[in-house]
């Protein structure tokens, strides 16, 4: 099934209420939170491939994301940056859908679009994107881990602590929150989770 510039593998999965876990590179990938929660959730569950976009190089500079070489039985293979989609069922209530996001260079809108028209096709119930950003933050105490659900503070959540901020952040943003915001005007619920990490390289 071919969704704008995105292909979904058919026969496409019968998934049951499924929600979406999802990281976005690399904008809000410090110490690589995101990929390494998605990497470790795949193996856990198992997860298979689901799609992709079939021509990457529309939203993506490969000058900037770089294509990898590698070789398998002597035979060399490449691999392209790309956004994908793997998913996995399981013996709870709900599948999951796994979301690797990177950041366009070029085409957001269209790209932004896309992903969300998919997300909706299959049926999503709820987004949550997972990643960490580095911040003033103490090593000696347990990592700080921020939340938001429809974009409101989360609370009541164990070991996420509620933001003390007076007022909203405001200033430099990705792009890609937009993904969010067009999932909640389809009644998807959009949580956020995000990790504060301390820079030992300032």
């Amino acid at each position: 099934m071919k969704i704008n510039d995105y292909i979904l593998e058919e026969p496409l999965p019968e998934l049951r209420n499924p929600q979406v876990i999802a990281s976005l590179r690399p904008w809000v990938d410090a110490g690589s939170v995101g990929s390494l929660v998605l990497d470790k959730l795949e193996r856990h569950f198992d997860a298979q491939d689901l799609g992709k976009f079939e021509n990457p190089g529309r939203y993506f500079d490969f000058t900037r994301y770089r294509p990898v070489v590698f070789h398998i039985d002597g035979k060399r293979e490449t691999t392209i940056p790309n956004t994908y989609l793997r998913y996995a069922k399981t013996e709870g209530d709900s599948d999951y859908i796994f979301l690797h996001m990177l950041e366009p260079h070029s085409m957001a809108e269209e790209y932004i679009d896309t992903i969300s028209q998919v997300l909706k096709q299959l049926g999503v119930k709820r987004f949550c994107r997972v990643g960490g950003m580095y911040d003033a933050v103490p090593h000696t105490r347990p990592l700080l881990v921020m939340g938001t659900h429809d974009g409101e503070p989360m609370s009541g959540v164990p070991g996420v602590m509620k933001s003390a901020r007076r007022r909203p952040y405001q200033g430099p943003t990705s792009i890609m929150n937009l993904v969010g915001d067009k999932l909640s005007a389809q009644d998807i619920e959009n949580m956020m989770l995000m990790v504060r990490l301390l820079n030992i390289y300032n």
